[in-house]
């Protein structure tokens, strides 16, 4: 087999060591060492503490490089994202001169690669990072109240929701995700909808198209998928220049078990109680305390407003996407 040709493009890879649960030492030390033949000069990255991949991955695009890589599960793709971006959701480059954001999946959840096509395989992944091909894609940025009970402001790429989704994150970030990501969502999911009570929402679209009620859920979606697998916005498209809202009505404890099915197949949206809608912006306002989802992290609550941030990150992709 012929040696592989080093490429001298500056690259940096920011490695979450507990993705998927912990992926084995041996898994690991392969895939890094996959990386280091194929980029000879990459600077190798090891996330430490929550948020910490944003700080990594801002601190990369302010020297320069040119491809930023998340190696790690959904919130880690998330916070690498966040970092070409300051602190108000501000792009801290133009498009043209920002890097790409590269993706290997090998976390628990895989949601925004299925959207995008990257397989978890991590060798087929590491092979589409090669070809260079680029999609420009939305963001999101939320304005909310944080868990320290101050306003602050969040960029998603994903997808981000208030309602049961806030409170099955807050369960699933403390029972962990041992059991794996498909049976820990499942179980995080059914201990959430025990004592989950439907919320009374004031949702305004765009400004102009305002809706009251009981709500099981808001969710407001760049990609199609989220909880590891669910095809909860089967018509998303993430470089539309709008989210996909999904406003999930008020329904029993046991309508919501038997729609599960339904969510993860993306046939839920010709149910009664479940409309979806698209818009730029997105105001939710609630009587109770209302927890927020923001690709897998539960940062707060809220009152929130959500803004489409078009165009605003360039994500390499399949060849065929």
């Amino acid at each position: 087999m012929a040696a592989r040709k080093q490429r001298s493009e500056p690259a940096v890879f920011i490695v979450n060591p507990q993705a998927g649960g912990g992926k084995s030492e041996k898994q690991l030390k392969q895939l890094l060492e996959e990386i280091a033949s194929i980029y000879g000069n990459a600077k190798i990255q090891y996330t430490e503490r929550k948020e910490h991949a944003t700080e990594l991955s801002r601190a990369a695009v302010k020297a320069g490089a040119e491809l930023v890589v998340a190696v790690g599960g959904d919130g880690t793709i998330s916070e690498v994202a966040a970092g070409f971006f300051d602190a108000n959701g501000k792009a801290l480059k133009p498009l043209k001169q920002a890097p790409a954001l590269g993706i290997l999946p090998a976390g628990s959840g895989s949601d925004y690669a299925k959207t995008l096509g990257i397989p978890r395989s991590s060798a087929i992944a590491l092979q589409i990072l090669q070809t260079k091909k680029t999609r420009t894609v939305d963001a999101g940025l939320i304005d909310f109240v944080g868990n320290n009970g101050k306003k602050t402001k969040r960029v998603f790429i994903n997808i981000a929701d208030v309602g049961i989704g806030g409170e099955v994150v807050e369960i699933l970030e403390r029972q962990g995700k041992k059991m794996g990501a498909f049976l820990s969502y499942q179980i995080a999911t059914l201990r959430g909808l025990i004592g989950y009570k439907n919320k009374n929402l004031e949702i305004v679209l765009d400004k102009k198209q305002k809706f009251d009620g009981e709500y099981n859920g808001i969710v407001v979606a760049l990609g199609k998928y989220f909880g590891s697998g669910m095809k909860i916005a089967p018509d998303a498209e993430c470089d539309d220049g709008l989210f996909d809202v999904v406003m999930l009505g008020q329904m029993s404890k046991l309508e919501m078990v038997a729609k599960m099915q339904k969510l993860r197949k993306g046939t839920h949206i010709y149910e009664k109680n479940i409309n979806v809608y698209r818009a730029k912006h997105v105001s939710i306002r609630s009587a109770s305390r209302a927890l927020i989802d923001s690709d897998g992290e539960m940062p707060g609550e809220c009152p929130a407003e959500f803004t489409i941030l078009p165009a605003a990150i360039k994500v390499v992709v399949p060849p065929t996407n």
